[in-house]
């Protein structure tokens, strides 16, 4: 081959390059993260007693929540352990009245409560199908495990990245270790109605603390408590509380972030009531249901989120938050 040829090969191979990175760029690079709103724990105050707690369920569950917060702010320092068994429609998807599939996952997360000098988080979050895994888009394998991590690389973190893990892709299709991405890419928010950097027990908890605070400060927080109930897939006695919204809403991504108001958007993915389950002796919020009824009266299922085996500050082994420990 002469000269020439090589050298506008060499041209090609450069411009497809600098293209295949543009669009790769484009693909795994998402927005900044939103600020988190802050939840202030007056530490020097005593947490309710079990008797106030209960009566908070009836009649104020804005305050509930906020013990909720305050009690794992105080007791949980090296994070949690849990199964969630999840339903949801993203996007709109599957249409009304197919069912979404059951996706269980176990799940670790340290570091999402804010430090309390620097305001800062240092979430990571390790999640992996035990059943219900999704299949990527265009790749066809299935995501068998997520490990996001704000922590600098120089510490073994990802500096608020996400690796995905799936184990039957071959090389052509990226392989079975995905390359770094943000959390909030529109990948993600194919796959799931909330990012992985809130799926911790606590950020779930300063999500619906912050929407009830909202709607009771303007005066449109209704709420019905539903009592006790012990549900089979939390297996714990639960306080059960509902809000009414008083309109179709959908939720942020992200906790801070910004929902869209699009009416199309808001028809096919918004709710109209949430149910909230409380574990009576934890404090903690395990359970939650969205359902949105339609025009004509039809309920449809929006979403539903059940933690179980919950641990609280667990053994967790060193490896955990780690390519290794994703690998497992």
């Amino acid at each position: 081959m002469s000269l020439r040829g090589l050298i506008v090969i060499g041209i090609v191979v450069i411009l497809l390059g600098g293209a295949g990175y543009g669009v790769w760029s484009t693909l795994t690079q998402g927005e900044p993260p939103p600020t988190a709103p802050e939840f202030k724990d007056d530490a020097k105050k005593p947490l309710a007693p079990a008797e106030e707690f209960e009566r908070l369920a009836h009649e104020d569950p804005v305050a509930l929540l906020g013990q909720c917060l305050s009690r794992y702010t105080r007791e949980v320092k090296s994070g949690a352990r849990f199964t969630i068994e999840k339903q949801e429609r993203i996007q709109g998807k599957p249409k009304h009245p197919e069912m979404p599939s059951i996706e269980i996952l176990d799940v670790c997360v340290r570091g999402d409560v804010p430090d309390p000098e620097t305001k800062k988080t240092t979430i990571e979050v390790l999640m992996k199908w035990k059943s219900g895994a999704r299949k990527v888009f265009g790749i066809g394998a299935e995501i068998r495990g997520t490990f996001f991590s704000e922590k600098p690389k120089a510490e073994g973190g990802l500096d608020g990245k996400t690796l995905t893990w799936r184990p039957e892709a071959g090389r052509l299709t990226g392989g079975p270790l995905s390359e770094p991405m943000d959390p909030n890419i529109p990948l993600a928010k194919d796959l799931s109605r909330y990012c992985i950097r809130d799926a911790g027990l606590y950020r779930a908890m300063l999500r619906t603390h912050e929407a009830w605070q909202t709607r009771q400060a303007a005066g449109e927080l209704k709420i019905e408590y539903l009592g006790k109930k012990t549900p089979e897939k939390i297996g714990r006695a639960c306080y059960v509380i509902k809000r009414i919204c008083p309109r179709t809403e959908l939720d942020s991504f992200e906790v801070g972030g910004t929902a869209t108001n699009d009416p199309k958007v808001v028809a096919t993915e918004g709710f109209t009531e949430v149910t909230i389950y409380v574990d009576v002796e934890r404090w903690l919020q395990v359970g939650t249901e969205l359902y949105r009824t339609e025009p004509d009266g039809t309920r449809v299922l929006v979403g539903t989120y059940y933690f179980r085996d919950v641990q609280l500050n667990p053994a967790i082994p060193p490896d955990t938050f780690t390519i290794t420990g994703l690998k497992k």
